[in-house]
């Protein structure tokens, strides 16, 4: 697991480490009790088929996951130091996070076989907006492939050769916001047909040999990948590989790829606050060490983007415009409101056109009605919006599952789940049929 260390006072003066040391480990932990959740919800799931199937493995794991749950409860005191003042015991949580996830990992492998998955209908709605057919025309159809939660990708011999496989947990099959994951396979088609990355490589190379960057030339094709990810996919890839290399141990990733993914946030012009505060918290818990690499120079990471630009047009990018939408779809998660689709005027405008045209003597009342259509948003943005909730609202599921009433944190925490993955899917489903319906 990631060491967590004190800040450096002499890198930022005047800044202490602890509170950004608690944002990130406040955001895995987090991601860790999600995980153990959604295992009970595949659990709930599958419970009928379970039942006439294998009752005595049924029985078995349902106490399997109520041992996850106390086995994490049972340090809930020290848990709870990450929203005290002062030292976040972090050494002490570490073995927790690594002993709770290695035992998720092992009880997930028990289900993947089940015939009963199927994945949601709307995770294909989610990759038809990500890419585009005119993206995927070269590269083949999209086959996704349900895995034990940290089995990671799968070797699958004897493939078509024009098939493109991702692998996405069973935990997270239902999950809108680990969908964004599914589109690895379609960039590492891109990293070796693309001509113009080639060359890329050879840039990066030279950029890395100057820099005496000890074994970048492996990690070439990983940084331009997530880079291509980035540009399909806007913040919420951020979030997500973030996550996804905290959870897996990937601390090249935290060293070298999440400041260019940064840069590149930067040099698409997205700006939030989550992104700084989780790209500080991130900083701060970067292993420190005489042979730790100094992130690319600015130069290079701006090649870099202006070739990926260029690799996925703009027509096909997450831009700067999606991410203004998400942030205002994000505050309806709380509101239990669809994201589907926003009004094209607020509704007070409308109501000011028609009190100061109603007296009027060739009056319409077409022009305000006109004025209340709603434009849909596309699967991306909702996406983005998700993200954004919960990497803001985390810490305070996480807060009430450590101090409510033994048990009673978690079941809040399933309901929580379950209702925002039925929320955002159902937006992602009606978004579909409104843009079916005004040809968007």
């Amino acid at each position: 697991m990631i060491k967590v260390r004190s800040l450096d006072i002499n890198r930022q003066k005047g800044r202490t480490g602890a509170p950004m040391q608690k944002t990130f480990l406040k955001f895995v932990m987090f991601e860790l009790v999600e995980r153990i959740a959604r295992f009970q919800l595949l659990l709930n799931e599958c419970a009928d088929a379970l039942h006439e199937t294998a009752p005595g493995l049924k029985h078995a794991l349902e106490q399997e996951a109520r041992q996850l749950e106390d086995q994490l409860l049972a340090h809930k005191t020290q848990l709870n130091r990450l929203f005290s003042e002062g030292n976040s015991g972090k050494h002490s949580i570490e073995p927790v996070l690594g002993e709770s996830y290695a035992r998720l990992c092992g009880l997930s492998q028990m289900l993947k076989h089940l015939r009963q998955l199927e994945l949601a209908p709307e995770t294909y709605l989610f990759l038809k907006d990500a890419l585009p057919a005119d993206l995927l025309k070269n590269a083949g159809e999209q086959s996704i492939l349900l895995v034990a939660e940290g089995e990671g990708n799968p070797v699958l011999p004897g493939l078509l050769p024009k098939v493109l496989v991702d692998s996405l947990s069973i935990l997270q099959k239902n999950n809108p916001l680990a969908w964004v994951g599914l589109t690895r396979s379609y960039t590492r088609h891109l990293l070796g047909s693309a001509s113009s990355l080639e060359t890329l490589k050879q840039d990066l190379l030279k950029a890395g040999k100057k820099q005496a960057i000890a074994g970048y030339d492996a990690t070439i094709d990983s940084l331009l990948m997530h880079a291509l990810n980035l540009r399909l996919l806007g913040p919420a890839y951020y979030f997500y590989s973030l996550v996804d290399a905290v959870i897996s141990r990937d601390e090249h990733f935290l060293q070298l790829i999440e400041p260019a993914l940064f840069f590149g946030l930067n040099h698409q012009n997205f700006t939030h606050k989550s992104l700084v505060i989780m790209h500080e918290a991130s900083e701060r818990a970067r292993p420190e060490s005489a042979n730790t690499p100094a992130p690319l120079a600015e130069d290079v990471l701006t090649n870099l983007f202006h070739k990926v630009e260029k690799v996925i047009p703009a027509k096909a990018a997450f831009q700067a415009k999606h991410l203004e939408r998400a942030i205002l779809l994000q505050e309806r998660l709380n509101q239990g409101v669809l994201l589907s689709s926003t009004p094209m005027f607020p509704v007070g405008e409308v109501a000011e056109t028609l009190g100061r045209k109603r007296e009027e003597e060739n009056f319409s009342i077409y022009e305000p009605l006109g004025m209340m259509t709603e434009y849909p948003h596309s699967p991306r943005e909702i996406v983005n919006a998700g993200w954004l909730h919960k990497v803001e609202r985390g810490p305070v599921w996480l807060y009430s599952v450590f101090n409510e009433e033994r048990n009673d944190g978690f079941e809040r925490l399933l309901e929580i789940l379950t209702y925002q993955d039925h929320l955002l899917r159902k937006s992602i489903e009606t978004s579909e049929v409104h843009r079916v319906l005004c040809s968007v």
